[in-house]
Protein backbone atom coordinates (compact mmCIF):
# COMPACT_ATOMS: atom_id res chain seq x y z
CA UNK A 1 0.00 0.00 0.00
CA UNK A 2 2.46 2.56 0.49
CA UNK A 3 4.77 1.99 -2.85
CA UNK A 4 1.80 2.19 -4.92
CA UNK A 5 1.98 5.50 -7.25
CA UNK A 6 -0.10 8.63 -6.50
CA UNK A 7 -2.87 8.39 -9.49
CA UNK A 8 -5.32 11.34 -7.99
CA UNK A 9 -3.77 13.94 -10.64
CA UNK A 10 -4.92 11.08 -13.50
CA UNK A 11 -8.48 10.45 -11.77
CA UNK A 12 -9.15 14.53 -11.28
CA UNK A 13 -9.02 14.66 -15.27
CA UNK A 14 -10.82 11.74 -16.17
CA UNK A 15 -13.66 12.89 -14.29
CA UNK A 16 -13.68 16.67 -14.56
CA UNK A 17 -12.31 16.39 -18.33
CA UNK A 18 -15.56 15.69 -19.87
CA UNK A 19 -18.03 18.23 -19.06
CA UNK A 20 -21.10 16.52 -21.29
CA UNK A 21 -20.70 13.42 -19.91
CA UNK A 22 -22.50 11.90 -17.10
CA UNK A 23 -20.17 10.79 -14.45
CA UNK A 24 -21.53 7.34 -14.17
CA UNK A 25 -20.18 6.78 -18.18
CA UNK A 26 -16.97 8.98 -17.35
CA UNK A 27 -14.05 6.20 -15.82
CA UNK A 28 -12.45 3.82 -18.19
CA UNK A 29 -14.61 0.43 -17.96
CA UNK A 30 -18.21 2.26 -17.41
CA UNK A 31 -19.18 2.08 -21.22
CA UNK A 32 -18.51 -1.46 -20.81
CA UNK A 33 -20.75 -2.42 -17.51
CA UNK A 34 -23.46 0.42 -18.59
CA UNK A 35 -23.89 -1.51 -22.10
CA UNK A 36 -23.90 -4.79 -20.11
CA UNK A 37 -26.10 -3.54 -17.12
CA UNK A 38 -28.98 -1.94 -20.50
CA UNK A 39 -28.62 -5.22 -22.48
CA UNK A 40 -29.60 -6.86 -19.34
CA UNK A 41 -32.80 -4.80 -18.90
CA UNK A 42 -33.96 -4.75 -22.21
CA UNK A 43 -34.02 -8.49 -22.26
CA UNK A 44 -36.11 -8.82 -19.15
CA UNK A 45 -38.35 -5.89 -20.35
CA UNK A 46 -38.79 -7.71 -23.62
CA UNK A 47 -39.45 -11.30 -21.86
CA UNK A 48 -42.05 -9.83 -19.29
CA UNK A 49 -43.96 -7.81 -22.47
CA UNK A 50 -43.83 -11.11 -24.56
CA UNK A 51 -45.30 -12.68 -21.29
CA UNK A 52 -47.70 -10.41 -20.26
CA UNK A 53 -49.17 -9.95 -24.29
CA UNK A 54 -49.39 -14.23 -24.69
CA UNK A 55 -51.25 -13.87 -20.98
CA UNK A 56 -53.40 -10.91 -22.28
CA UNK A 57 -54.16 -13.24 -25.53
CA UNK A 58 -55.17 -16.12 -23.84
CA UNK A 59 -52.18 -18.56 -24.86
CA UNK A 60 -49.85 -20.32 -22.54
Amino acid sequence: MINRPNNVIYHQRVFQGQPHTPLWLKGPRDRFFATIVFAGIGVGLTGAFYGAFKMIRGEK
